[in-house]
C-alpha cells in the first residue's frame, strides 16, 4: 500500500513538472506532417537554378505571374515584411523563390527583376512551357490563362499557396490568407531555422 501511494505521489509530481515544461511550437501553417521529398531545376536570370541549391536554407515558394494585378504583388509584399522581420543571420538561412506559371510573357530576367523589386535578395525562375508544368504538377499548383483577349492580353488563375520547403522536403503551406499575418510566419521560419 505504501508503494501505491509513493508511486501515485511520484505521477502526480511528474504531472504537474509536465505543465511547466517548455511547449514545442505549434505552427501557424499547415505542418506537413508527412513530408514530402521535392526538387527541380528551372532557368535563373543567368544559369540553371536546381531547388537542392538551397538544401541548407528553409525556401519559401511561390508560383504567380509578373502581370498578376492583386494576389502575387499582395503574397510577395506579405513575403518581404516576413524577411525583412529576421535578423541579417537569419535572412542568410531563408530563400524567397519566385516561379512564374507565365513563361511566354515572364522568361527567366522578367521573372527575377519582378522578384527582387519586391526584395533583392529574392529569386524569380521561369522555363519553357512544359519544364514549368512539370514543377507545378509536383507541388499539385494549378494554373490556366483566363479573359484571354489576344497574344500577350490575359490574366492567369493559379494556385496562390506559399510552400516551405526544408531540407528538400515540403514541410509547410502557408494559405493566401495566413502569409499576411507576418509575426506568425515569422515565427514558424524561426521554429525551422
Amino acid at each position: 500500500m505504501r508503494w501505491l501511494g509513493l508511486s501515485l505521489a511520484l505521477l502526480a509530481l511528474l504531472g504537474v513538472a509536465y505543465l511547466f515544461l517548455p511547449k514545442g511550437h505549434s505552427f501557424y501553417g499547415t505542418r506537413l506532417m508527412q513530408p514530402k521529398p521535392v526538387d527541380f531545376a528551372l532557368q535563373g536570370p543567368g544559369d540553371p537554378v536546381r531547388l537542392a541549391d538551397f538544401q541548407d536554407k528553409v525556401v519559401l515558394l511561390f508560383f504567380g505571374y509578373v502581370h498578376c494585378p492583386d494576389v502575387c504583388p499582395t503574397t510577395l509584399l506579405a513575403l518581404k515584411r516576413a524577411y525583412e522581420k529576421l535578423s541579417p543571420k537569419e535572412q542568410e538561412r531563408v530563400q524567397v523563390v519566385f516561379v512564374s506559371v507565365d513563361p511566354e510573357r515572364d522568361p527567366p530576367e522578367v521573372a527575377d527583376r519582378y522578384a527582387k523589386a519586391f526584395h533583392p535578395r529574392f529569386l524569380g525562375l521561369s522555363g519553357s512551357p512544359e519544364a514549368i508544368r512539370e514543377v507545378a504538377q509536383g507541388f499539385g499548383v494549378y494554373y490556366q490563362k483566363t479573359q484571354y483577349r489576344g497574344p500577350g492580353e490575359y490574366l492567369v488563375d493559379h494556385t496562390a499557396t506559399t510552400f516551405v520547403v526544408q531540407g528538400g522536403k515540403l514541410v509547410l503551406l502557408f494559405s493566401p490568407d495566413k502569409v499576411e499575418a507576418t509575426d506568425k510566419v515569422v515565427a514558424d521560419l524561426r521554429a525551422l531555422l
